[in-house]
């Protein structure tokens, strides 16, 4: 029997620590769901993990859990949140039956005591009419009280209920490592911005960063080494743009950088400001407070043109990436025949 196939025999626990992994709260679903075989995308894959074929990393583990898992298990709160709204609304829905029942009963009271009252002579009827009156009356009070009970507790349920859907929707769209958007939120915010951009002829520049030679980061330090180098990076580039822009993590130690009516003189200011304030930056190893060297990162920057697509777009800014790679890294790089002034 290979090791692979003992490793897969074990619990989740055994698992990673045949691995060498971490046994966290996220990497243990992740393991614990391996284990189960009921998420047969995540056990595919988690396969070249689990076989050693590739080296697990915690940027490996948040973008599984965030691909196999997360989206999942958001639809289940989302499902449950609208089940309990639902059970809700009809609840109310009950009462209000209960309480129109009432009222129109109470009218019919009323009309009858009034044409009684007409032909009414002996006094103790009259009482009896009162009685009546007021005891429809009395049931009329309850009844609204109840309803009105009912309304304020459910609106409090509703808010609460409210809260949950806008964490989830929160949670849906953030990176947890970095606390930045996503690749969702920024796929869907992009899109938003060029439909802006295109009707109303104002620049939208795009920024592409990548955290030079990360993968030797993590190999000499480790990976909560590396992780603290991207939190690092997110915070700083969080910090250092337009209140208007929204940054994201677009995978790994790739972030991305969307800049909304930005001339493409001002978006080149605000990366080469992040790419000083990130080279100048002494980092140490918080567990050690070991030098880990001078951090860099390389940019790619472009501006959206009224025939692009979102895959034009990104992939002109991937490519002015590249170029800084090529050229020693530690840069920013812009598009070629970027129009110097655009109308912002």
């Amino acid at each position: 029997m290979s090791s692979a196939t003992k490793i897969k025999s074990g619990s989740p626990i055994e698992i990673m620590q045949q691995l060498d992994i971490d046994p966290g709260p996220r990497n243990y679903e992740l393991f614990y769901t391996y284990s189960l075989g009921t998420n047969s995308k995540l056990n595919q894959a988690m396969e070249p993990y689990i076989s050693g074929k590739k080296i697990w990393t915690e940027t490996a583990a948040d973008d599984l859990y965030y691909q196999y898992i997360s989206d999942g298990r958001l639809s289940k709160i989302l499902d449950t949140t609208t089940r309990e709204m639902g059970d809700e609304l009809k609840s109310v829905m009950k009462v209000l039956d209960r309480a129109e029942k009432d009222a129109a009963n109470y009218e019919k009271a009323l009309e009858g005591a009034g044409g009684e009252l007409q032909d009414v002579s002996d006094p103790r009827s009259i009482r009896d009419i009162v009685d009546h009156l007021v005891k429809s009356t009395a049931t009329m009070q309850k009844r609204s009280q109840e309803l009105e009970s009912k309304l304020s507790e459910t609106n409090k349920q509703v808010e609460l209920l409210q809260g949950n859907l806008d964490r989830v929707k929160i949670e849906a769209m953030t990176d947890s490592l970095s606390g930045l958007s996503n690749r969702k939120r920024f796929d869907e915010v992009l899109k938003q911005e060029m439909k802006k951009a295109r009707e109303s002829g104002k620049s939208l520049a795009l920024l592409f960063c990548d955290i030079d030679h990360f993968k030797r980061f993590n190999d000499t330090w480790g990976h909560q080494t590396g992780d603290q180098i991207i939190r690092f990076v997110s915070s700083t580039l969080k910090r250092n743009v337009e209140k208007n822009h929204l940054v994201a993590r677009y995978g790994g130690e790739e972030f991305a950088v969307i800049m909304p009516i930005t001339k493409l003189s001002k978006a080149k200011d605000i990366a080469e400001n992040i790419r000083g304030l990130i080279e100048r930056k002494k980092l140490v190893r918080k567990s050690t407070n070991e030098d880990l060297g001078r951090v860099t990162i390389s940019m790619g920057l472009s501006l959206f043109r009224d025939t692009d697509e979102i895959e034009d777009f990104i992939e002109r800014s991937d490519m002015a990436l590249y170029k800084s790679k090529q050229e020693g890294r530690n840069r920013l790089s812009v598009e070629e025949n970027a129009s110097q002034e655009q109308a912002a």
